[in-house]
């Protein structure tokens, strides 16, 4: 189940997963209500959201994102542990081009197998 809201030039929306697949992996495809324009990249991202009710602690989860187009995106969704299923959401933001109060970016990092990296981000004045 999806639900849109829409600005001009900005949509975001819900991804309900019911069940995460037998082995925790899940991906789903996401239309945009009003096609973006051609030209520009459309930026999607993505967090998890277990709900408001949910009293349980959770297992890790991780969300991405792929085959980003100007009327759709594939989001995908991996739980490890057991898992409980079900009460999983994905939420998400999709921008085209400059907006008021929206920056984006990217940091990257080499591939590494243990310890922790981190990258400090300036965002403009």
């Amino acid at each position: 189940m999806e639900l849109f809201v829409s600005v001009s030039g900005v949509e975001r929306g819900k991804i309900d997963i019911q069940q995460a697949g037998d082995d925790g992996f899940h991906c789903e495809y996401a239309s945009f209500r009003g096609s973006f324009s051609s030209g520009t990249p459309v930026r999607v991202f993505a967090s998890i959201n277990h709900g408001s009710r949910s009293s349980t602690v959770h297992d890790t989860a991780f969300v991405w994102v792929e085959d980003v187009t100007t009327s759709r995106f594939k989001a995908c969704l991996v739980q490890g542990g057991q898992g409980a299923g079900g009460n999983t959401t994905i939420d998400w933001f999709a921008f085209q081009g400059s907006q008021s109060g929206v920056y984006q970016g990217e940091a990257s990092f080499t591939l590494f197998t243990t310890g922790t990296k981190c990258s400090q981000v300036a965002f403009p004045r």
